[in-house]
């Protein structure tokens, strides 16, 4: 467990941010980030690319969502208490004896289509570097390990599946709630390669429905999704003013999860309907 106290030890770069030590902004390294991305489009699975490009260009933005995040009473929970949100959902069988239709019901659905684990992308995030080690920042580090796992909380309250098109929508609503801008270069080059391998869909009508709907939705790092695990996911997302993707849901999902798949994989692409003027 990470200590409770606040740091009290300062470096001479180092930041206080709502009485926490901070790090220094991370270097700028453009080069190391497109090179990432590609790494990525190669295999969209491989998410530590994700953590390298955000570390790469998220400049003074990864201390921006920790002010905010540091200075609502949830944050300072999570931080002093802590709240161990990981270990909350890696309960499954209290999310299996949920409501059936419940957001934890449909968080653990989503988890064991997947073959997935909250520990898993903590690893991740953990070996990226993004997550600070040996408690320098015990604070800090406990912050962005709770970020790091509501990513997949966020795929099921957003509706956003695990498809590529899918992530490169959850990644522009993670650039408007974060503040990482880095993620931009991910869904521009993502997306151009999609359109490239099937250029009936329209990625980027796609794009803009997803920037638009961030905008509209609650400040989701601030949400306590514990205590709405019980509730049905429609009224979650009710709650939390989070609009249905309209023109993402229109695309059939065996054509989604034909993204940035190799050709040999996925066969024969069928084409798609447009659904706007891109």
């Amino acid at each position: 467990m990470l200590p409770t106290q606040k740091s009290q030890t300062k470096r001479a770069n180092d930041k206080m941010i709502e009485g926490y030590r901070a790090p220094p902004p991370s270097p700028f390294r453009p080069w190391d980030a497109v090179k990432a991305v590609y790494r990525l489009i190669k295999n969209k699975e491989d998410t530590t690319q994700v953590f390298e490009i955000s570390n790469a260009l998220s400049r003074d933005s990864h201390n921006k969502l920790f002010a905010r995040f540091a200075a609502s009473p949830y944050g300072k929970r999570v931080i002093e208490e802590p709240i161990e949100l990981e270990k909350i959902l890696a309960d499954f069988d209290r999310l299996r004896a949920m409501p059936e239709g419940s957001f934890g019901r449909a968080y653990l659905e989503f988890m064991e289509s997947g073959g997935l684990t909250p520990d898993g992308l903590i690893e991740v995030a953990e070996e990226s570097g993004l997550a600070m080690r040996g408690g320098e920042y015990p604070e800090y580090e406990r912050a962005f390990m709770h970020h790091e796992t509501v990513h997949d909380v966020w795929h099921v309250v957003t509706g956003y599946n695990r498809d590529a098109l899918g992530e490169l929508c959850l990644l522009e609503t993670s650039r408007t709630l974060t503040y990482n801008q880095s993620f931009m270069l991910i869904t521009l080059i993502g997306g151009l390669v999609m359109k490239k391998q099937n250029r009936s869909i329209p990625i980027w009508s796609i794009r803009r429905e997803a920037i638009k709907n961030s905008k509209k939705m609650k400040w989701l790092p601030e949400v306590n999704f514990e205590e709405l695990l019980q509730l049905p996911l429609s009224e979650v997302r009710e709650r939390l003013d989070i609009p249905t993707p309209v023109k993402y849901n229109a695309i059939p999902q065996e054509v989604k999860d034909k993204l940035l798949k190799p050709a040999n994989d996925v066969g024969h692409q069928e084409p798609v309907v447009e659904l706007a003027a891109e």
